[in-house]
Order: structure tokens, then C-alpha cells, then sequence
């Protein structure tokens, strides 16, 4: 069954837990909407409440639910990339920064040579907060998984192959070679900067975070055209606009699979709660692995119950309790990594 670590009373404990799977196994982290908060609000039931209007017949108010849900993360998107002085939007993205910084850190010190300076940064998050963050640390390098090397009016290509490669600097007076770190970015789920071009490709596109402008709410078809301009996976159990989003839904679902797969490999999780059920059933084939590990930071005590149920049947699942009447937000997660971290974790 699933071992669960209480921080209020094992804080050490849980320290050089973490730091021992980190130094020693393939980096994976999984972020969900909790990991966004404040600024934008926990996905909470949103889409057992949209799978019910779909089983109902009642296609319309589904749809409608899904886009409004999606254009409430764009406005907090516009927020973001614009530096609105928003009180919950800067809090928010000043924890995406700290952690960004703090896994650079990691990862350029790390001691073993036969592990690769990368780290897998899955997210079902449409938000652009990781990008934002990556702007702010000009030493940090995240790939996206767009191709930019031969791009035409900077029409940049997604493709998931893009997630292999490994970068290297050599020195100006010998051919010694240094892996850099990389941060792989894979937004499982889709992005609000993602779009579709003839249904053939997602193309990156830095004004497909706006609003979609003045949609009538009550014209079901409005709606409808509105959403399928989004390259986004949608909230429900249809799931799929369009057989390019099902092709690039699976090809990342494999690779997530396939990194769990790996020799040694941790999955640390996040603001996730394991609600989708393809993640859900993924994750717990990967962990057939006996040398991967999977470390979940629970935000409350009730929440850290629930993760020991859906994982009973797994010994190699560690859960991080906070303890009764506490909580795990993402600052608190920051302070665990940065105790791991080289020089306290502080930006380079």
C-alpha cells in the first residue's frame, strides 16, 4: 500500500526523502489547476458537471460551460502576459519562478553523470504560467516542443519528437562537451497558445491567449465555432474537437507513460488530483516499474486520504501529508525543493 509521510511531524523526513529519489532518479514532475492558485480557481468538478450535460443530450450547455470555463482561464492569461498588477496573478507566477529556478539549480549540479540534466514537466494546465516564468529567468532553457529551428514567418510547428533532444555547450579553447539543463514542457491537455492550422498542425501562436471577443453566449453555434478555434483537449468524456488534438493527446499520453517506464524514474506530483482517468490508469500501470517512485504533495490532510485510496495497491507511492488543519500550497512545496537545491535555490 501507499507509505504516507505527515510534514508537520516528519519534516526532515520528508526532505531527505525527496532528495534522495531526486539525485537519483529521471526527473518527472505532474501539475494540475492547484499549482495556478490564486490566480486561477481550482477545475473542481468541471467536468463530471459537463459529462452530465453531454449524457443528458444537452450538447449546447455543455459546450457553453466548457467555454466559459476556457475563456475565464484566457482573461487570466491576458493578466498575466500583459504584468497587470494583480495582487493573485503575481503571488502565483512568482511560485512558478521559484520553482523553475530552484529545479535549474538542481539539475546543473547534479552528480551523476549517467542521468540526463532534463526534467519532464507534465501539465494539464492550459494556462501559460511555466512560459511566463521561463521569461523571467534568462539562464533557465524550457522546450515547449515546437520545432523553431526552421520556422517561416515565425510559424512555429509542434512536434513532440522535439522532447528527445539533449543540448550541449563546448568550451571556447578545447571540445570538451556539457550537457545543459532542459526543462521539457508538455502540456498534455493543450495550451491557450496553441493553434490549429487545417487541422493538420498546432502552430504556436502568441495571440491565441486572448479573449475570443464578442461571442453571443446564447447562439449555440457561435459557441461552438469559438471553441473549436482552441487547441485544447475539452473537459468532458467527448473529449476530442478534432483528430489532430486525439493524435497529439495520445502521443503525449505515451510519453508520459514511456518515462515512467524508465530505469529509476520519479514522478512528483503537484496540484493534481488524479481526477483524469487516462493519467489516473497510466500512472498506475507505470508503476509496475519497481525502480520508478511517485512522490504526491497533498494540499490538505482529506486530500492526502484520497490519494492513499486510489493508490492502496502501490508500495512505491510516497504521500506528503501536511498534517491536520494544514496545508501544502505551492510555496510550501518551493521550501521542501529548495532544501534539496544548491545554494538555498535562490535565481541565478
Amino acid at each position: 500500500m501507499a507509505r504516507k509521510l505527515i510534514l508537520s511531524d516528519h519534516p526532515e523526513e520528508v526532505r531527505k526523502l525527496t532528495e534522495s529519489y531526486i539525485q537519483s532518479g529521471n526527473l518527472n514532475f505532474l501539475f494540475g489547476s492547484g499549482a495556478s492558485m490564486p490566480a486561477i480557481k481550482v477545475a473542481g468538478n468541471i467536468e463530471a458537471e459537463i459529462n452530465s450535460l453531454l449524457i443528458g443530450g444537452n450538447t449546447a450547455d455543455a459546450n457553453l460551460m466548457a467555454f466559459e470555463f476556457i475563456e475565464e482561464l484566457a482573461e487570466a492569461s491576458v493578466d498575466l502576459l500583459i504584468e497587470v498588477d494583480e495582487p493573485s496573478v503575481k503571488r502565483t507566477l512568482d511560485n512558478y519562478v521559484d520553482f523553475l529556478s530552484i529545479l535549474d539549480g538542481i539539475l546543473f549540479e547534479r552528480k551523476n553523470i549517467l542521468l540526463p540534466r532534463q526534467a519532464n514537466l507534465f501539465t494539464t494546465n492550459y494556462d501559460l504560467f511555466f512560459e511566463k516564468a521561463a521569461s523571467k529567468l534568462p539562464r533557465v532553457t524550457m522546450n515547449d516542443g515546437f520545432d523553431r529551428t526552421s520556422a517561416v514567418d515565425s510559424r512555429y510547428v509542434f512536434a513532440a519528437e522535439k522532447y528527445f533532444d539533449r543540448t550541449y555547450r563546448s568550451g571556447i579553447s578545447n571540445d570538451r562537451l556539457a550537457e545543459l539543463p532542459i526543462l521539457n514542457l508538455i502540456k498534455v491537455h493543450g495550451s491557450l497558445s496553441w493553434t490549429r492550422y487545417n487541422d493538420k498542425e498546432i502552430r504556436f501562436n502568441d495571440d491565441n491567449f486572448a479573449l475570443s471577443g464578442h461571442v453571443q453566449k446564447n447562439n449555440p453555434g457561435e459557441v461552438s465555432k469559438a471553441l473549436a478555434k482552441r487547441a485544447v483537449i475539452l473537459p468532458n468524456i467527448r473529449k476530442f474537437e478534432s483528430t489532430l488534438m486525439e493524435r497529439v493527446y495520445f502521443d503525449l499520453l505515451r510519453l508520459f507513460s514511456n518515462s515512467m517506464e524508465k530505469d529509476n524514474s520519479l514522478l512528483i506530483c503537484f496540484g493534481f488530483s488524479f481526477g483524469d482517468e487516462h493519467i489516473l490508469d497510466i500512472t498506475k500501470r507505470a508503476l509496475r516499474n519497481p525502480t520508478a517512485q511517485l512522490i504526491i504533495f497533498a494540499y490538505s490532510d482529506t486530500d492526502a486520504n484520497s490519494f492513499e485510496d486510489k493508490f492502496c495497491q502501490h508500495r512505491n507511492v510516497v504521500v506528503i501529508d501536511p498534517g491536520s488543519g494544514k496545508r501544502i500550497d505551492f510555496s510550501t512545496f518551493n521550501s521542501i525543493l529548495r532544501e534539496v537545491g544548491p545554494a538555498g535555490g535562490k535565481p541565478q
